[in-house]
């Protein structure tokens, strides 16, 4: 028995809405099954690691995403939880628990296009209106980024451009993700789905078969950038110790009446919104024996970092500011603020 024309018709029209609803999501996730990232700490139920695995091989899409539409979230909560829905079978397919990208990643409306995100930004146009034409990611952000040198200025890069954001209305959320896409979609010649941006600026882990394999790829390079940079790292590090050492005596001849004003007020805004724990500098500087060189474990265009231990025995890391203008302030607190809302792999949390 066939069907009458207009029965015909309704079922047609049926297969056409659920082939639209089925498709509405922009983005490729079969990447999850075939990118090298390490899943080791989504198989472990214990281990609390995994959402930020998720949220940051999720990245890998929004990023590539952004390349292509110019758009940093989806317009609508249709289209956003269909990509939700579909990363959820890939993992699946990967004998992951259904339950994870809900736990891990909220609901869909996390990632629609909200006048409250970032300073109402919502394509790259908006954001070339704010940020301007080039930042700091521009020129610390593309090409290459194996190398902790090359990796931490892109991290503090995009750190430093995400508390300008945030500078601009005190509301917004979610500016170091939007400018951790804009590096890895936008900035970065070899794209999101490319390890070397993935690992760093995503804050992706890779699985450790294929960090070996690029490691023994890369072991002759490695060797010569190490000797070739050794005579120009130290250099650096006796200048930045001459500069620091001067730097102290100054601010201590300058600033000392105006510490205890200034400490007061940052007080006054950054803890009751943070939670943060606040120390003294005196404290800093004895737990890390006075920032001396042989305590430094990193370094970037405006500060360098300390390893330091509490007198409770917590193990830290201190960061001093050599760049300090007159936007230092406002710059701190954006940050701390920024850090407090933040998860990614590359950046510590704060001490509470």
């Amino acid at each position: 028995m066939g069907l009458s024309p207009r029965s015909l018709f309704f079922f047609l029209f049926i297969l056409f809405i659920d082939s639209v609803t089925c498709s509405s999501c922009p983005i490729d996730f079969s990447y999850v099954q075939t990118f090298p990232w390490d899943s080791s700490p989504c198989q472990d139920p214990t281990d609390k690691s995994c959402c930020q695995t998720l949220l940051s091989l999720f990245g890998i899409g929004l990023a590539q995403y952004l390349k292509q539409t110019s758009m940093f979230y989806f317009p609508n909560e249709t289209s956003s939880s269909s990509c939700l829905s579909d990363f959820q079978t890939k993992l699946q397919s990967l004998s992951f628990p259904r339950s994870l990208v809900s736990e891990c990643l909220g609901n869909s409306t996390e990632f629609v296009v909200n006048p409250s995100f970032c300073a109402g930004i919502a394509t790259t146009q908006d954001w070339i209106k704010k940020v301007g034409p080039t930042s700091l990611l521009d020129s610390s952000c593309n090409g290459d980024m194996t190398g902790l040198t090359r990796c931490g200025l892109c991290v503090e890069a995009g750190f430093r451009v995400s508390a300008q954001l945030a500078s601009l209305d005190k509301n917004s959320t979610k500016c170091f993700y939007y400018a951790v896409f804009y590096a890895a979609g936008i900035v970065n010649e070899f794209g999101p789905e490319d390890p070397r941006t993935a690992v760093c600026i995503l804050g992706l882990t890779l699985d450790s078969s294929a960090t070996n394999k690029s490691k023994n790829l890369s072991k002759d390079s490695l060797y010569k950038w190490v000797f070739g940079s050794l005579g120009a790292l130290v250099g650096v590090l006796m200048t930045t110790g001459l500069i620091i050492v001067y730097k102290k005596w100054h601010k201590k001849n300058q600033q000392k009446e105006l510490h205890e004003e200034y400490v007061t007020g940052v007080k006054a805004r950054v803890l009751p919104n943070t939670g943060a724990k606040w120390f003294s500098l005196a404290e800093l500087e004895q737990a890390t024996s006075g920032f001396p060189q042989r305590n430094m474990i990193g370094q970037g265009g405006y500060g360098v970092v300390f390893k330091g231990i509490l007198s409770d025995g917590t193990v830290v890391a201190v960061k001093q500011i050599l760049d300090i203008d007159s936007k230092g302030d406002e710059e701190f607190v954006n940050e701390v603020g920024i850090i407090s809302n933040i998860r990614h792999r590359n950046l510590l949390s704060l001490n509470k």
